[in-house]
Formats: C-alpha cells, sequence, structure tokens
C-alpha cells in the first residue's frame, strides 16, 4: 500500500517520531522513510526513567531501549543517525531539507519530531559539575558523578526534580531540593496537594529550600556551592538544574512553518505548510479540550499523535483528529503519583479518599463549577474511579454532590 506521500522524512528519532515510523508500516505503507536523529542510537529509549531507575542504579542502559534491533531492521529506514537538520534548512517549496553534513533530502511529506531541550538558567554558567537531565547521556554522565558526590543540589522542584531527588535519597545521599514555589510541584498540583510531597520528601531526608531562588553557582571551574537568593550558600559539588524544557523549533526559522512556543498544529498534527507535521514535546496541538493550542511534554501525547499523523499521512486527508486529555504519571520514593486532565494551581481541590501525608489518596479538582483534573497518590483504582469526570467536563457540584 501507497500512501500518496511516497517519500516521507521524520527528523528527530524520538518516541513520538519513531511511534509515526512504525504506525506508517502498520499501515501498510510501502514507500521510503527517512529517519533523522541526532543521537547516534537506533531506538527511541524510555526517557521516563532517566531520573529514577537509571539513575538508582536499578536498570541498565539497555533496558531503556523501546525496540530491538531485529524490529528497527523490520522497519526498513534510511537511518541519518548522528545527524540533524540545520538552521534555515526546510525548503517547503523545493521539498528538501539540509542535514549538518551537507547532504539534501528530498521529501513529498516531512514529520517534525525534534522533541525539546533542558532550559538552561543564566546562573548555571559553564563550571563542570552541573548536569541537566534530558538525554541518556545526560543520565549516564549525571549517575557517574553522583558515584563521589557529597552535596547535592537539585534546582527545580517540578517533576524532574523531584523525582531526581527522590533518586539521590534512594542512593543513601543528601541532597536539597531548591525551588521558588512555597511547595514542591506547587505550579502543577497548588499548594495543598503540593504539601503532601513537601512532607513526603521531607520524611525521606531531602532537605527542601522552598520560596528561594538561586542567584548564582559558586566555584573555580568546577562548582562547590549555591548562593540563594536570600544570600545564603548551600554547599554542593554536584547541581542538578530541572527547570523545564524548550521545544527544539529553531531549525525551522526562514521555512515558513509558523512556531509559538512549538509548532503550531490543528488537531490532525497538520501545520500551516502542506505535507508537514509536528509531533511530540517540539508541537503545539489544538485540543478541543482546551479551546487553544497546547504543548504537552508526556509520554501518552506522543503516542497518541504519532498514530494520527501517520493515518492521516497514509490517508493523504485529514481524517483522523485527537481529542485525548492529558494524563501523566510519575514515581518518587517507590509511590506513584497520577493526574488526568489540566487543573490550575489556584483550582477548587477537595479529597475524595484519604488526605495529604496519608498513604494513598484522590483529590478532584474544579473551576467555574467543572471537574478540571484528577490526582491519585498510590491508588490507581481511585484515578479509574473518577477519570471519567474530567473526561466528560462534570459539573463541580454535581461530582462532589453525588460523592
Amino acid at each position: 500500500m501507497m500512501s500518496r506521500f511516497e517519500r516521507i522524512v521524520v527528523v528527530g528519532g524520538s518516541l513520538a517520531g519513531m511511534n509515526v515510523i512504525q504506525e506508517l508500516r502498520r499501515l501498510g505503507h510501502s514507500g521510503g522513510i527517512t529517519l533523522i536523529g541526532e543521537e547516534k542510537v537506533r531506538s527511541p529509549y524510555d526517557r521516563t526513567e532517566l531520573s529514577k531507575k537509571l539513575l538508582t542504579g536499578s536498570s541498565d542502559p539497555d533496558d531503556l531501549y523501546l525496540l530491538t534491533e531485529e524490529e528497527i531492521d523490520e522497519l526498513d529506514l534510511d537511518l541519518r543517525l548522528g545527524r540533524r537538520a540545520t538552521s534555515l534548512s526546510l525548503d517547503p517549496s523545493r521539498h528538501t531539507v539540509t542535514l549538518d553534513d551537507g547532504t539534501v533530502l528530498e521529501f513529498d511529506a516531512l514529520v517534525v519530531a525534534t522533541g525539546s531541550r533542558a532550559r538552561r538558567p543564566a546562573f548555571m554558567g559553564h563550571l563542570a559539575g552541573v548536569h541537566v537531565l534530558r538525554t541518556l547521556p545526560d543520565a549516564l554522565a549525571l549517575r557517574t558523578e553522583l558515584n563521589s558526590a557529597r552535596d547535592v543540589v537539585v534546582v527545580g522542584a517540578g517533576f524532574i526534580g523531584a523525582e531526581v531527588a527522590s533518586s539521590v535519597r534512594t542512593r543513601g545521599q543528601s541532597v536539597t531540593l531548591v525551588d521558588p514555589q512555597p511547595t514542591p510541584l506547587g505550579t502543577v498540583l497548588g499548594a495543598i496537594v503540593g504539601s503532601h510531597f513537601a512532607e513526603m520528601h521531607t520524611s525521606h531526608g531531602t532537605d527542601l529550600e522552598l520560596g528561594v531562588g538561586v542567584q548564582e553557582l559558586l566555584g573555580n571551574g568546577r562548582v562547590n556551592g549555591v548562593r540563594l537568593t536570600d544570600g545564603r550558600i548551600l554547599p554542593a559539588d554536584l547541581v542538578v538544574v530541572g527547570v523545564g524544557g524548550a521545544p527544539v523549533t529553531e531549525w525551522l526559522d526562514g521555512s515558513g512553518v509558523e512556531v509559538d512556543n512549538g509548532v503550531l498544529c490543528d488537531d490532525g498534527g497538520h501545520t500551516n505548510v502542506p505535507g508537514i507535521y509536528a509531533v511530540g514535546d517540539a508541537a503545539r496541538w489544538y485540543s478541543d479540550y482546551f479551546g487553544a493550542q497546547v504543548r504537552s511534554e508526556h509520554w501518552n501525547n506522543a503516542t497518541l499523535q504519532a498514530t494520527v499523523v501517520a493515518e492521516n499521512l497514509v490517508a493523504g486527508t485529514k481524517r483522523s483528529t485527537l481529542s485525548a486529555v492529558p494524563s501523566f504519571w510519575s514515581d518518587q520514593f517507590r509511590k506513584r503519583t497520577q493526574m488526568v486532565g489540566c487543573p490550575l494551581p489556584t483550582d477548587q481541590v477537595r479529597f475524595m479518599s484519604g488526605a495529604p501525608g496519608e498513604e494513598r489518596f484522590v483529590a478532584l479538582y474544579g473551576r467555574d463549577d467543572r471537574v478540571t483534573g484528577v490526582v491519585s497518590f498510590n491508588s490507581p483504582r481511585g484515578l479509574s474511579k473518577y477519570q471519567h469526570l474530567v473526561t466528560a467536563r462534570a459539573s463541580w457540584s454535581e461530582a462532589i454532590g453525588s460523592a
């Protein structure tokens, strides 16, 4: 079977990019597919474990790869690994993309799957011992230095930072978690649920410095301290900065593809340029649920978008759309947190079972008389019981009244 796009180029060897390719082959596309991957790995890997099992040493790098060599071979790809699309390289009018080695590839359709990179605030500088965590090499370098670290400071108490702090404590090492917010995960889950994670980290020996930021990192060649915005200095021979990610889209400059904190797409993954699609962390898809274009860096988002784009590539028209509700999970201290929806930290919170500080709980979030999210801690059954309220956009007062 052949779609009207005979030659398809996927830029980015990410989970989303490889899932597009797998779906294309599953749907019967027999044309040429070229994969451009900046990292020199044939298979995408499970990035969710970089801050967890890989850091604690309970898994090896080989455990993280999602496809075997045989499965990659069966996809019959033109692999361009260790290569990337350069700035000003995409020419939609000629249907070409230029790589950093000068190679010019022609395409009938192109999928942007370049993901995101870790944000690097100005205070990071260039001292040794300062890390971000986005790729497998990042994680391996961090794990190696953790073996001799005495004073670890993690900057950013979002999910990546909190997971790294959990892993460091699981290894039995001291760690201080720093964030300007008053609670961990506060910008996502709000102060009430965030207080649970503060208590959990404290009970496991994490030192918390909350409500204060980082002014600068200190050291001569290698980091030896972190100066906080209140003037205090924390000793540190290893610093991990986890303050979010930025979409990798600068190579699209001058192409005519619309970009604004990600490639702007409709709900079928189409950009404003015919024949060009985008998926994963680099894309902002229109969402019926939000009534706006949204960029999500979660696993399920990448897999669902990939399926939709593959179907549209094979059909040659917009037949498939995505209307999924966002969801994610996080593992800390061997406890799993799951969320469906996208609540704001200022939303109302109602605990349907349990409470912060307990072994498990389920919390509903709502605003403007609508349920906006459900968060479960160590309670997958609780999540299953209430997540339909989010997808149905149920009335807050009815949901609470019927509990």
